[in-house]
């Protein structure tokens, strides 16, 4: 056997410790911790800690700040807080629109903002929504088949009518 380099001992010292540690915690602690809980004498005890909290409570309404949140948090919202402003009323004027059955009539316009090329996968933002080769488009009816990186061919299936959008500075 090679004679022990000084590290090595150490390391070997150290598991050692931690081996004995662990056979005395695991065969001769566990049995010495075990105590008898006596649950009518917990559950008496939160008991009077409750009517404790509940008398020192003030009584009537709440505060104006918290009647205030409460009310705030209970009401439904209107829209979603995380989406930018600018997007949320173009999506919500869409959206109108198709309820109206507006949106069929009116002349469709893409704006293609970007271009990633990532390993083998090509992404394109259009109208700032990423999509990948063969999505569906968010308008109904347009399938974006190829992306290139100055342009995109976009086709509405209904028609068969195709749509080269070059890539916007």
């Amino acid at each position: 056997m090679p004679k022990l380099t000084k590290q090595q001992i150490i390391i070997l010292s150290i598991m050692a410790v931690v081996i004995l540690f662990a056979v005395y915690d695991f065969f001769i602690a566990r049995h010495s911790k075990s105590e008898v809980i006596d649950v009518g004498k917990k559950a008496s005890g939160l008991e009077t800690f409750l009517t404790d909290l509940t008398s020192r409570l003030p009584k009537g309404s709440l505060p104006a700040a918290d009647a205030y949140a409460l009310s705030r948090a209970e009401t439904e919202w209107v829209h979603d807080p995380f989406y930018e402003k600018k997007s949320f009323r173009e999506w919500q004027k869409r959206k109108e629109l198709a309820k109206a059955g507006g949106g069929i009539s009116q002349k469709v316009s893409f704006s293609y903002s970007g271009y990633l090329k990532a390993k083998n996968k090509n992404v394109a933002i259009i109208n700032g929504v990423e999509y990948e080769a063969g999505d569906r488009l968010e308008i109904e009816g347009y399938v974006l088949k190829k992306i290139y990186p100055g342009k995109v061919l976009i086709v509405n299936e209904n028609s068969g009518a195709k749509f080269d959008v070059p890539l916007q500075e």
